[in-house]
């Protein structure tokens, strides 16, 4: 069974060091209930205990827009974020249109497939996204992935804000919510069997709304970071069928003036104790120096490019 390691808040330094240290890798996560804090903690405690001298503050962030903001604004070393919010930053383009390209920061490796998750009351009415029309829905936090994700799906089946009440809250406000009534559904983008939606479904019916051929087909056409992803049955507890949905991969970064050794360092142990990193964690990373580069279209950092280059794995 995999050990659960949860988000850790502001200024906690992984392992035994305690307070904030002016030498640590300030590693920026996401909200209350992602994924990528138990990613961040995992391999900042993995490679502290493998490299002493290399510390890690693994704080909570707003999410994948916040972290290319704060890693352009030099105030994290590190985060993690989606393929399609840093492309989409660091190009101006996309939810960056018309606002100035965010930049700064260069990739460190793809770590995993995060699927986009729509989630009901099982004794709702709701049984497909156009049954979300007047309803109150949270679309995630403010300037997080999940938010655009959840745009760009209601927008493949005519709805925005006029057609749907939308709100912003975290995972963890989401599922109070929803349990008490107070919203309709909400959306994740997580990786499939998340500790958080895994712990909503053990005690209240759930329902997963599944996207028609056509929305994926769609989406995948019109963005090009989205692939068609199944969440398999019984990924969830009480869920009997699979549900098609849509999925991002989620992007290790660094800030382009971190240490070249450093980032090397970190790179070469996310491969080589890998399967220590994800037996800690509930996302199945499939972490691979191949399959890392692909799908990424900012350049790489200085350190990783040494790394992948030593393995003979050309980046373009």
């Amino acid at each position: 069974m995999k050990k659960r390691i949860f988000p850790v808040l502001l200024c906690v330094i992984i392992t035994v060091m305690a307070g904030c240290s002016r030498g640590s890798i300030k590693f920026g996560t996401s909200g209350k209930g992602g994924t990528y804090g138990e990613v961040a903690s995992a391999l900042a405690d993995i490679v502290h205990a493998d490299k002493e001298n290399i510390s890690f503050d693994v704080r909570a962030t707003a999410g994948s827009a916040a972290n290319v903001r704060l890693l352009s604004q030099n105030y994290l070393d590190m985060a993690i974020a989606q393929a399609d919010i840093i492309d989409n930053a660091y190009n101006g383009t996309g939810t960056f249109a018309g606002s100035k390209s965010y930049r700064g920061y260069s990739a460190v490796a793809g770590l995993y497939t995060e699927a986009c998750q729509i989630i009901v009351s099982a004794e709702s009415d709701i049984m497909e996204i156009d049954d979300l029309e007047g309803k109150k829905v949270s679309i995630g936090e403010a300037e997080s992935g999940t938010e655009q994700n959840a745009v760009q799906i209601l927008e493949a089946y005519g709805l925005n804000k006029s057609f749907v009440d939308e709100i912003n809250l975290n995972y963890s406000d989401a599922c109070k919510q929803l349990k008490s009534g107070e919203i309709d559904a909400f959306f994740c983008t997580l990786a499939p069997n998340s500790p958080i939606i895994k712990e909503l479904a053990s005690e209240y019916d759930i329902r997963l709304l599944g996207l028609s051929d056509a929305a994926i087909r769609k989406l995948v056409e019109a963005y090009g970071f989205y692939t068609k992803y199944t969440i398999e049955n019984g990924t969830y507890p009480n869920q009997d069928e699979a549900v098609n949905t849509i999925g991002v991969t989620a992007v290790l970064l660094a800030n382009e003036g971190m240490d070249k050794e450093k980032v090397k360092t970190i790179v070469e142990v996310l491969f080589r104790d890998k399967e220590k990193i994800n037996a800690a964690v509930t996302a199945d990373l499939k972490l691979s120096p191949e399959t890392a580069v692909k799908g990424i279209s900012i350049p790489f950092h200085e350190g990783a490019l040494e790394y992948y280059s030593e393995q003979g794995i050309d980046i373009n």
